[in-house]
């Protein structure tokens, strides 16, 4: 079978897979959650999250325009600094989107549980009933076979989908807006920063803020099934952050203004014990809006399983594009007679079926695909500069302007996104990375022990995750010791992610595969 992608994707499909990607299953609880840690302050972290995946798709526009291949993100760490440092960028990645199908799984069923009790064993730690977890793999398994169609006619279901899921969550929030609004919400109960600072920071990684909004990356790994890369990939990635952006804003203060009194008269902390099952449901119900009650539980199962769908896909691409680079088995490569990889897909959904395991909950899984997808994203900026160095003749028809100067500040507002996350949750991702990269190295070494590692790639990467590490530890947030004060964290995040700029800056010779177009006249 032929192992070449089919592009077939124009910018407005593009657009909607990176739409649809960022408006899933965080604009039903995002806001509760979000509202619960930080108040009516929310707001600010959803601003903080938009500028920061604004800055992340402007180094990947570049980077997706210049290197059109699939799976863009388990491969421009490969282009720029070798084997070891694409491998583990790409496993990041990987780990990062294998866990979004499932969760928005999650939010389907715990939305429908209401009129569905049978879905979950206990309504109190919303976990799935034997009868729930088999609804849930059904679910996850239709995703899969939908992607097993094609990139064309995914691309096609998915802009009706994404049409739907604009309208939706615009509408939603504009009426709650008209019909029970109180802008006493915003003051009262604790004023507007009820949790502080902290809360807002929170709210940024476990709130679910910045989760939502990383799903920009995904027209990324569609780059080699589109058919004009070098011009629709930066259009898809920086218009879906300024659309989606501004939908989830207002539905965020749409939100803190319909919720009644009786729900904050324990403040903030409380309110999931009060609006915990179907957010948006009860705010409706309590405003009598019975018609809208019906349109949620429509859209609670589209926008989730719309989003699921395309990281499916995603997911696929991603294990493809580490295999053509080496660092999976050629059997990961191998398309069915519609273009897709098949056997990539069928991998990725046994790997799903871990996150319905009881002990995991919406919350928990965002926390954890905040923090390593950020990582992966954090490995672009390295990469760009490396590139601009190393590989100065290959055509970008987007040049970022001041490429350094952003690509600092893109690289300092990873890092800190990733600190944020908390101790808790990194040490699970920072340990994960590690035992891969280790035997990812023993493997490459017994299976092809003359192909190189390009081990120089530790030059920043040890220190860089180590420093983040250390930080994480000994700071704030999740866990952490407390023993770095406020304010020294983010310097020390700031000035450290300067200097491994400066050395991961002069990496040796680009790798580059033949398809990438060198600079035109």
């Amino acid at each position: 079978m032929s192992q070449q992608l089919r592009r077939q994707l124009g910018l407005f499909q593009l657009l909607c897979v990176s739409v649809s990607s960022i408006i899933g299953s965080a604009w039903l609880f995002a806001a509760m959650f979000a509202s619960q840690l930080a108040g009516p302050a929310a707001i600010i972290s959803w601003l903080i999250s938009a500028g920061a995946a604004m800055l992340l798709a402007l180094v990947y526009a570049e980077l997706g325009a210049a290197f059109p291949v699939a799976g863009g993100l388990a491969r421009f760490s490969y282009f720029s600094h070798g084997n070891l440092t694409g491998f583990l960028a790409g496993m990041a990645c990987w780990l990062g989107y294998v866990a979004v199908a499932p969760i928005e799984v999650q939010a389907m069923v715990r939305y429908l549980s209401d009129f569905l009790p049978w879905l979950l064993q206990d309504e109190h730690t919303r976990t799935l009933s034997a009868c729930g977890t088999a609804v849930s793999a059904g679910l996850l398994l239709l995703m899969s076979m939908i992607n097993l169609l094609g990139v064309s006619w995914l691309g096609e279901s998915n802009k009706l989908l994404t049409i739907w899921k604009l309208l939706i969550p615009v509408l939603i929030p504009i009426t709650l807006l008209t019909v029970a609004f109180r802008p006493g919400n915003f003051t009262d109960f604790g004023g507007f920063l009820p949790g502080g600072w902290n809360g807002v920071f929170a709210a940024v990684s476990t709130g679910g803020t910045l989760f939502a909004m990383l799903g920009f990356r995904t027209a990324i790994e569609m780059a080699g099934e589109a058919k004009n890369p070098q011009r629709d990939i930066p259009l898809a990635l920086i218009g879906s952050v300024f659309i989606t952006s501004a939908v989830y804003i207002l539905i965020q203060i749409a939100f803190i203004g319909a919720l009644p009194g009786s729900s904050l008269a324990h403040g903030w902390s409380k309110l999931s014990s009060h609006v915990d099952t179907g957010p948006f449901v009860e705010l409706a119900a309590a405003a009598g809006l019975f018609w809208l009650v019906k349109l949620i539980l429509v859209d609670s199962v589209v926008s989730p399983g719309g989003c699921g769908m395309v990281f499916c896909g995603a997911s696929a691409r991603l294990s493809f594009a580490m295999a053509r680079n080496g660092q999976l088995p050629q059997w990961f490569t191998i398309l069915n007679r519609n273009g897709v990889p098949s056997r990539a897909i069928l991998v990725n959904f046994l790997v799903g079926l871990i996150f319905f395991a009881p002990s995991q909950t919406w919350q928990s899984i965002v926390s954890f695909i905040s923090s390593i997808q950020v990582m992966s994203l954090a490995f672009g900026p390295p990469a760009l500069i490396a590139l601009r160095r190393t590989a100065p003749h290959v055509a970008r028809p987007f040049r970022l302007p001041a490429y350094r100067a952003l690509c600092s500040l893109a690289f300092i507002a990873a890092n800190i996104m990733i600190y944020w996350c908390g101790w808790q949750t990194n040490r699970v991702c920072f340990f994960i990375l590690l035992v891969m990269g280790l035997l990812f190295v023993v493997l490459k070494k017994i299976r092809t022990p003359r192909e190189s590692l390009d081990l120089s790639g530790l030059l920043w990467l040890a220190p860089y995750g180590l420093g983040i590490a250390v930080i994480s530890l000994l700071g704030q947030f999740g866990g952490g010791w407390k023993w770095v004060p406020s304010g020294w964290d983010a310097a020390l995040l700031a000035a450290g992610s300067l200097c491994i700029l400066r050395i991961a800056e002069h990496a040796p010779t680009a790798r580059l595969p033949e398809e990438i177009s060198p600079q035109t006249s």
